[in-house]
C-alpha cells in the first residue's frame, strides 16, 4: 500500500502519473490500463495518480480509470480537483472513493475551467484544499460541524491517506512564501503526506525539505519530476502553463538534443534528478511527462539504479534554475562550510491606506472601544426590525461597494486579506491563501494582472514575518445561505451567540 510504502523510512516510493482524455473507449482508455498492468508485473511502481480534469478541460472522470487500477492490483492515488465540486459532491466523492476501496487521494485547487461547451462553465471552489483536508481529518474523528462549529453529526468515519500538493518553485517573495504558509495549514489540517508542483531547480527542491526541517516537521514528502516533450518545453519557458516555470537555458538544451538525435536525453536528465533527489530527503518522487510509455519509465528507474550504485557523473547537468528567482534560504560560503541563513521578508511593499482600514476595523468591529460596543448593539437594533434592517442593508452595501468591491457573500473577510476583497477580486475567491497557478506573481487567470495574494502580501505590515502569517487560523467555509445579507448584523449575531454558548 502507498500508505506503508510512504511510511517506511528505508523504502524510495515512485508513483507516476496517468491522464485520462476526453473520451471513453478503448483508443482512450487501453493505453492507460497497459501501463498500469506492466507496472503492476515491474514491481517497483507504488501507485499511479490519476489526473481530474488537468488544465481545466473535461475528461474521463478519475474514479473509472481508479476503478481499473484496484481491479488489476495496483493502488490509485486520486487526485481530488475542487474546480468542479462543491461541498455536497465533495462529501458525495468521498463516500463513493470508501465504497470504491480508492483510500488515497491527493486534494488540490485544480486548474481554472477553460472554455468548452458553450463557453467557460462556472467554476465552483466551494472549499479551498485546507477546508477539504479538515473536513477529511474531522470526519475522520466522527465529526461534521455545522456553520457554528458546535452541533455535529455522526457520519461513517473514511480512511483516506491525504495528500496535499505545494510549489517550491516560485520566482517572487510574495508567491513563495504564501505557498510555505499555505503548506504548513494543510499540514496543520491533516495532510498526510506532501507532492510537489512541477520544477527543474534543485536548490528549490533542497529548500522544501529545508524549510520543513527548520519548522519540525517530519511528514513524507514526494518530488514531482517531469519529463516534457520539446513543444511542452517550449510552451513553458514562455509561462503557457499555469504554476509551472521551465527556464530557457533547459528549452534550449532540449532543442540542441533534438537536433542532435538524442532521444533518451530526456529520460536520462530525469534519472539524474531523481537519483539527486533521493540524496535531499525526499520520500520517493512523481513521475510524470507526455507520451510516455511504461519502457520509458523502466529506462529511467533502471538509469537510477545505476547511478545509486556509480554515483553522479562529475559532468551531470540536471539543474536548471529560473534566473532572478528569489530563495527562502541565503547560501553562503563562510570558513570552507555552506551555511544557509533565512532571507529577511520584505512584504508591505506598496504603500496605502491599509493603516486606516484597520484603524475603523478596530474602533467599530472588536469591543477595545466604545465605538465597538455601541456599533455592534446598533447592528443588532436593526437586525430586529424590517425597515431598520433594510436600511441598515443598504448603508451596508453602498460603503462597502465603493471602498472594497463588496459582493455581498454575508461573512466579510477583509481583515483576513489586506482589505482586500476575495470575492471581487479572486477569479477563485480563495480565502486561506492562494493557489498554485500564478506565473511571476502573475494571476493564472487574468496574467495581466497581479495575483490577488501578491498584492495582499504587498499590503501587509513591513514587519509580518512567516510565523506570523502561519499562526493566523484558516477560515472555515462560507455559509452561501448568507450571501446577500448583512455581514456586519451576521458578524454580532455569532459573537452573541457564541456569548451564549459560553454561558450554557
Amino acid at each position: 500500500m502507498l500508505r506503508t510504502a510512504l511510511n517506511t523510512p528505508d523504502e524510495f516510493t515512485v508513483t507516476f502519473e496517468l491522464v485520462p482524455r476526453q473520451g471513453f473507449d478503448r483508443k482512450q482508455v487501453d493505453p492507460l490500463l497497459d501501463f498500469a498492468q506492466q507496472a503492476k508485473e515491474d514491481g517497483r511502481i507504488k501507485a499511479l495518480s490519476i489526473t481530474d480534469n488537468p488544465g481545466g478541460n473535461a475528461a474521463l472522470a478519475p474514479v473509472a480509470i481508479g476503478t481499473e487500477l484496484v481491479r488489476i492490483g495496483i493502488e490509485p492515488l486520486i487526485h481530488f480537483s475542487l474546480k468542479d465540486k462543491n461541498r455536497n459532491q465533495i462529501g458525495s466523492h468521498i463516500y463513493l472513493y470508501q465504497r470504491l476501496r480508492l483510500r488515497s487521494l491527493l486534494v488540490m485547487g485544480g486548474d481554472f475551467p477553460n472554455p468548452g461547451y458553450y463557453g467557460r462553465g462556472k467554476p465552483v471552489y466551494d472549499l479551498d484544499s485546507i477546508q477539504v483536508l479538515r473536513l477529511l481529518k474531522d470526519m475522520e474523528n466522527g465529526r461534521y460541524p455545522d456553520r457554528t462549529g458546535t452541533r455535529q453529526k455522526q457520519y461513517p468515519a473514511p480512511d483516506i491517506l491525504k495528500g496535499c500538493v505545494v510549489s517550491p518553485f516560485k520566482a517572487t517573495e510574495a508567491e513563495q512564501v504564501w505557498q510555505y504558509v499555505k503548506l504548513l495549514h494543510k499540514i496543520r489540517a491533516g495532510a498526510d503526506f506532501v507532492v510537489t508542483q512541477v520544477g527543474f531547480d534543485v536548490r528549490k527542491f533542497e529548500e522544501l525539505t529545508e524549510f520543513l526541517d527548520e519548522q519540525g516537521i517530519k511528514i513524507p514528502l514526494l518530488a514531482n519530476v517531469f519529463i516534457p516533450t520539446l513543444p511542452l518545453a517550449r510552451a513553458l519557458s514562455v509561462g503557457k502553463i499555469p504554476g509551472i516555470l521551465l527556464s530557457e537555458k533547459l528549452a534550449e538544451r532540449m532543442e540542441a538534443e533534438a537536433a542532435a538525435g538524442a532521444d533518451n536525453a530526456r529520460l536520462d536528465r530525469a534519472a539524474l534528478m531523481v537519483s539527486c533527489l533521493k540524496k535531499c530527503g525526499y520520500r520517493g518522487v512523481h513521475l510524470g511527462g507526455v507520451n510516455l510509455l511504461f519502457q520509458d519509465i523502466a529506462y529511467v528507474l533502471d538509469r537510477v539504479e545505476q547511478l545509486d550504485r556509480e554515483g553522479l557523473p562529475d559532468n551531470a547537468d540536471y539543474d536548471f534554475p529560473v534566473p532572478g528567482t528569489w530563495y527562502y534560504f541565503q547560501h553562503r560560503l563562510s570558513d570552507n562550510k555552506e551555511k544557509k541563513a533565512v532571507e529577511p521578508l520584505a512584504p508591505g511593499t506598496v504603500l496605502g491606506t491599509t493603516w486606516m482600514h484597520k484603524l475603523g476595523h478596530t474602533l467599530f468591529f472588536t469591543d477595545q472601544y466604545v465605538t465597538g460596543r455601541l456599533f455592534a448593539r446598533f447592528c443588532l437594533f436593526c437586525a430586529k426590525g424590517r425597515y431598520r434592517f433594510n436600511f441598515l442593508l443598504r448603508l451596508e452595501k453602498t460603503i462597502k461597494r465603493q471602498m472594497y468591491d463588496c459582493q455581498m457573500c454575508g461573512e466579510c473577510t477583509l481583515s483576513h486579506s489586506a482589505f482586500l476583497c476575495p470575492q471581487w477580486h479572486c477569479p477563485k475567491r480563495l480565502v486561506n491563501g492562494p493557489c498554485g497557478g500564478s506565473n511571476q506573481g502573475r494571476c493564472e487567470v487574468h496574467p495581466d494582472r497581479l495575483c490577488f495574494w501578491v498584492r495582499v502580501y504587498n499590503r501587509l505590515d513591513n514587519r509580518t514575518t512567516l510565523a506570523s502569517l502561519v499562526g493566523l487560523p484558516h477560515l472555515p467555509p462560507k455559509d452561501w445561505h448568507r450571501e446577500k445579507t448583512s455581514s456586519w448584523v451576521n458578524f454580532f449575531s455569532d459573537q452573541l451567540n457564541q456569548l451564549k454558548e459560553q454561558d450554557e
